[in-house]
């Protein structure tokens, strides 16, 4: 631990270093190529050339950005922080696209107000042959910047150094139609109106560099689901010897990596030291993966086990009761709903004379859980209990009723749990919805919502 920690250390001062030398020299840069497009654009009286030179200046305060916050982003955890600063990143990005933003908007609305002018009756200027060949210049020094930053935001994978990086890159870009405009205007006087034309498309280049930028970081802030890389994370897990399943697999971004949650499912004969070893393999294979996860929480369960449910109701409202019944089950910890017959009624069995004109409304339902069989029970009878069960009547009336009919083949004689159910196999409406329900799910054709959300409800989930 010790030496991760050091190891931590030594990395974080790395990149610090790194981050601050690659900035400090597009700064220098920027700084060069501000003050030369500023002066050259207004002796020319180059609209674009002065809309380039307030991007290069934009690419300052970016730059700034950066240097305050790589301070803090690769600061190590600490109480305050246990899972570290790297999300400061993302608030630096943030604040990059909100800055490059304003900038397009002035220059657009600059540019557009020229551009009236010039509709109007107005008389554009013609820039100097020595503007375009800043702007020629301003895209070589640029680009440079823009793969040099791009290089050391991939060796950290610096999201805000990526965010610095492409508005580098949006500042070359940006000068290329400024070149454009700034010759056409030279060689056309007559066309000297691109030059606020090419200011403009400069504003689009901005916004949209700038919407890039803001997006990823927000969706990082706000944790969304990384696309593809749960899948991912699942297919190493599964890959490790004695993973049985593997699910709730849920990835989001940190910093410059991946941060990922999953259970897996090991065999129930496992002590908890050997279940607890495969979760470090597990965890361990994923980060050496080179998917780009850091870190991975993984929480490891029993195998499930296929439980098959008899529910039945003969007290109004039967409908409603087993909706609430099958979603009550749905609710379990570690259990997952397979498939439910459609509801159907049945004529009371084995009743007292007084309640044979109470019909049944019945469903089976199928369930893949890691809860043992005692567990379940106990479950089942409190779902039972909070409807009202009465017992005090054999076979009178109820509100709801829940059997267990089958526990993964287990058998049992003890009286408080017998399986599989001793008198299931007298029941047609128990079985043969069960062995229906078996083979729609070997021919793969049931859904979550057939039959028992459409008959019952809508209780499955």
């Amino acid at each position: 631990m010790k030496g991760e920690v050091c190891d931590s250390g030594h990395a974080a001062a790395d990149e610090s270093t790194s981050v601050r030398r690659v900035t400090l020299c597009g700064m220098a840069v920027n700084v060069a190529l501000s003050v030369l497009k500023a002066a050259v654009g207004w002796l020319a009286g180059s609209q674009a050339l002065l809309a380039d030179a307030v991007h290069s200046v934009s690419d300052l305060v970016t730059d700034f950005a950066v240097l305050l916050g790589v301070r803090y982003w690769t600061a190590p955890a600490d109480e305050e922080h246990p899972y570290g600063h790297g999300k400061i990143q993302a608030v630096v990005s943030v604040a990059i696209g909100l800055a490059l933003a304003a900038v397009a908007f002035g220059i657009g609305r600059d540019a557009s107000l020229r551009l009236f002018s010039y509709a109007g009756g107005g008389e554009p200027s013609v820039p100097g042959a020595f503007a375009f060949w800043v702007a020629l210049a301003s895209i070589g020094a640029k680009e440079f910047v823009y793969r040099r930053t791009l290089a050391v935001a991939g060796r950290f994978r610096s999201s805000a150094l990526e965010a610095n990086a492409w508005h580098h890159r949006s500042d070359a870009i940006s000068s290329v139609p400024v070149a454009l405009a700034l010759a056409v205007s030279y060689f056309a006087p007559s066309l000297a109106w691109m030059d606020a034309a090419g200011a403009l498309v400069v504003a689009v280049f901005i916004l949209n560099a700038a919407w890039g930028i803001a997006k990823r970081s927000v969706e990082e802030l706000t944790d969304a689901e990384m696309p593809g890389k749960s899948a991912e994370v699942a297919r190493i897990a599964l890959g490790v010897k004695g993973v049985k399943g593997c699910h709730h697999v849920r990835t989001r971004r940190y910093g410059g990596v991946f941060n990922a949650d999953l259970h897996v499912q090991v065999a129930r004969s496992l002590t908890v030291g050997q279940g607890h070893a495969i979760g470090h393999e597990v965890r361990d294979a994923i980060r050496l993966s080179g998917i780009g996860v850091a870190d991975a929480v993984v929480h490891v369960e029993p195998e499930d086990v296929r439980v098959v449910l008899s529910f039945g109701s003969n007290i109004e409202p039967r409908r409603e009761r087993l909706a609430r019944a099958l979603a009550a089950v749905c609710r379990f910890p570690s259990t997952h709903f397979v498939a439910a017959s459609p509801v159907e009624e049945t004529e009371p069995v084995g009743v007292p004379k007084e309640f044979k004109g109470l019909k049944f409304l019945n469903q089976v339902a199928i369930f893949d859980t890691a809860l043992d069989a005692r567990d379940f029970s106990d479950r089942m009878h409190r779902v039972e209990d909070a409807q009202g069960r009465v017992r005090s009547v054999r076979n009178g009336p109820r509100t709801i009723d829940i059997d267990m009919v089958d526990y993964g083949g287990m058998e049992s004689d003890d009286p408080g749990l017998t399986l599989p159910h001793p008198r299931a196999k007298e029941r047609d409406f128990v079985m043969r919805p069960w062995r229906e329900l078996e083979r729609r799910l070997a021919g793969g054709r049931d859904a979550p919502g057939e039959g028992g959300a459409a008959a019952g409800g809508g209780a499955a989930s």
